[in-house]
């Protein structure tokens, strides 16, 4: 079984014992309570763990253009709380990271996972493009600034004090901007791909990668969801140069816009890490894939 396979066959077998421990339902459903007289910090727990089942089968399944598994339940995340005060230690940055990623998924699940997987356009219209882009940029808006206002330097000194709330800006920055690329490279007889939008998005989370590496080199290493999103991300962005470099109306821009130039540069970094992660007797066969397929676009 190849990598692919085991991450979802994991998923798979994660979410069954979710559900058929109830997870996926709210612990006092009106008609039927799962846990009859269940206390606000039991409600809270199993809210916390269906929120990671469904987060790692939403984020994987997009990866792989599969059906998403954890569609039917009634716990949302309308239901999680804030206000954690009387459930012991709790830090609020780990609930707004929790609420972020459900409330991303929740959107990812419907918006991309679902029309990819059946082989539909993500968006036949330009109005309903407009209108999701618009969508994640409300979910963006909404999570908290310590994920959001941040660069390579003040992420760096952060990991000096923090690491845990780095890993999360990370993996909540990487997801949303990949999704982001894949709703502006989306295309349909009335819709064209979002050239310049794509390129923006796939550099912002691409970079998470790179950062990650900088960082937490070791980790990176092993990290192979973090890998696979990185290397679709370069592999999207070569498509496109390769394209506008065939197109005689953008292959002037091709040469010459900067834009274009950055994502050259992506490419390059990631064969560059990819080639790394290769080397030695226990290199990756997975990275020496992803540096002969992105080699191509150099």
């Amino acid at each position: 079984m190849d990598r692919n396979g085991e991450l979802l066959t994991l998923d798979v077998i994660a979410l069954e014992v979710a559900s058929n421990n109830g997870k996926d339902r709210e612990a006092d459903v009106k008609h039927l309570p799962v846990v009859p007289g269940a206390s606000e910090f039991e409600k809270q727990q199993r809210r916390k763990l269906w929120q990671a089942v469904l987060v790692q089968d939403t984020f994987l399944t997009v990866l792989l253009s599969l059906p998403p598994n954890a569609t039917h339940t009634d716990v949302k995340v309308e239901d999680f709380i804030d206000d954690v005060s009387g459930f012991g230690e709790s830090n609020p940055i780990d609930t707004a990271y929790i609420r972020g990623s459900w409330m991303l998924a929740n959107l990812v699940q419907e918006t991309i996972s679902s029309p990819r997987s059946l082989d539909v356009p993500i968006c036949s219209t330009q109005r309903q493009k407009s209108k999701l882009v618009a969508d994640f940029r409300a979910v963006y808006r909404s999570f908290p600034d310590v994920f959001r206002s941040w660069d390579q330097e003040s992420i760096a000194q952060l990991a000096c004090t923090n690491k845990r709330v780095v890993r999360q800006t990370l993996f909540l920055s990487s997801n949303y901007y990949h999704n982001l690329m894949l709703v502006h490279a989306s295309e349909s007889p009335d819709v064209p791909v979002n050239v310049r939008a794509t390129l923006e998005a796939a550099h912002e989370a691409i970079t998470c990668f790179f950062v990650l590496c900088t960082l937490f080199d070791p980790e990176a290493r092993v990290w192979w969801v973090f890998h696979h999103r990185a290397f679709l991300e370069a592999l999207c962005m070569g498509s496109v140069l390769r394209e506008a470099g065939r197109d005689p109306t953008t292959a002037d821009q091709f040469l010459r816009d900067p834009l274009f130039a950055r994502a050259r540069s992506d490419i390059t970094r990631m064969v560059q890490i990819m080639k790394m992660m290769a080397d030695g007797e226990w290199g990756s066969d997975d990275a020496r894939t992803r540096v002969a397929v992105l080699s191509e676009f150099l």
